[in-house]
């Protein structure tokens, strides 16, 4: 029996410092990990050059190039066609092509200005007007596109994000961090919709802690941070800029807590790698959030930073105490593994029904639209 053939778009490798980046590096080292896994499948990944070959010779590979964004007809035909991100840059048009797109989040809607929300929401309609299928990563991301997108009858699919657990993981203490103080530990891309500012007045009511915030330091939203830290005086907040996977191990596996203000989230991993490592959690109510935290992380209700200091304060050593609640935590963030998620969409590549259209006016029409988004 003829294998079915599957493109995976793994574009993202180009950018390893943001979380679409770690999701397409999970992506490659799985199939690398598991070849057993996918011998009835034809699986190419579309990589940037330089990952040509770096996940075995198990799979294919077909390197990822600019000029497949304005003529996508010289992608190679394939069976099914499947971007892990709503952010697609190119896409399989072939009237015979199955086409899956992975969303994530529609926070472009709150973090843009109205006309450019505007803007990007025809574009991201435009596109999943092209899909096949569309799945999700959360319930929250799923009643967002049923409110702001015309699904057109398609059933969106809920599949969470999944994660190898790091926390048995080589660790490695960043020069920077000074361990002789209990530091609280934060991570993402320092943009405004983490909200990070919120934590500043907080650690300014609890000297006896250092927070860390580690992550991609180069935009505006940083620098806006740093001079409130240079202006206010405040000693215990550090911005770390970006660390390596054995750094963010022992972040996670030293700091007394993991706070995470973020105000946009389609799901919010962060939340559950520290989880994995049994440290109490502290996060906004946005978004996703309360969704993935569960009942094993602990809300604030504002930014009012006496109410957030309160908040911490109130749990932090009654989480220490309860160890029975400890190894539920840790049980629940063991449930996101990378082999469920995977696992359901190699079921779904298997079991998808096939197009065999030959109809060139299918694919003249896909193009349209592609180029009208």
């Amino acid at each position: 029996m003829e294998k079915r053939s599957i493109l995976i778009d793994l574009r993202y490798l180009a950018y390893l410092n943001n979380g679409f980046g770690q999701l397409a590096l999970n992506y490659g080292n799985y199939f690398k990990d598991n070849p057993e896994k996918i011998q009835d499948l034809d699986i190419t990944l579309l990589v940037p050059k330089e990952y040509i070959n770096k996940f075995g010779n198990n799979i294919k590979y077909l390197e990822y190039k600019r000029n497949y964004k304005v003529y996508p007809f010289l992608l190679p035909h394939y069976d099914i066609w499947h971007s892990i991100t709503q952010q697609v840059k190119t896409i399989s048009l072939h009237s015979n092509t199955v086409r899956i797109i992975s969303v994530h989040d529609l926070n472009f809607l709150y973090e843009r200005g109205t006309a450019k929300a505007k803007r990007k929401l025809k574009r991201q309609q435009a596109i999943l007007d092209i899909a096949d299928i569309i799945t999700a990563i959360s319930y929250f991301t799923i009643s967002e596109l049923e409110q702001h997108i015309d699904l057109k009858g398609k059933t969106v699919l809920l599949n969470y994000v999944g994660k190898r657990s790091i926390a048995d993981d080589e660790a490695v203490r960043p020069e920077s961090i000074d361990s002789s103080r209990k530091f609280f530990f934060t991570i993402g891309q320092v943009l405004e919709k983490k909200n990070f500012h919120v934590l500043l007045d907080m650690m300014k009511l609890m000297p006896a802690y250092n927070l860390y915030i580690s992550g991609d330091n180069t935009f505006e939203y940083a620098k806006y941070i740093e001079t409130r830290i240079a202006q206010e005086q405040i000693c215990n907040v550090f911005l770390t800029g970006p660390i390596s996977a054995a750094e963010k191990v022992w972040m996670y596996r030293n700091c007394e807590a993991f706070l995470f203000p973020s105000k946009f989230e389609g799901f919010g991993l962060p939340l559950i790698e520290a989880m994995l490592f049994g440290k109490p959690v502290f996060s906004s109510r946005y978004t996703s959030l309360p969704e993935v935290g569960n009942k094993y992380a602990f809300f604030w209700d504002n930014f009012d930073a006496k109410h957030m200091k309160e908040v911490v304060e109130k749990n932090l050593n009654r989480f220490y105490e309860d160890t029975s609640f400890i190894e539920q935590q840790v049980e629940y963030a063991n449930s996101y593994t990378l082999e469920r998620h995977m696992g359901a969409f190699l079921d779904l590549y298997r079991t998808v029904p096939l197009k065999r259209s030959k109809n060139p006016f299918n694919a003249i029409y896909n193009y349209i639209k592609f180029l009208q988004s």
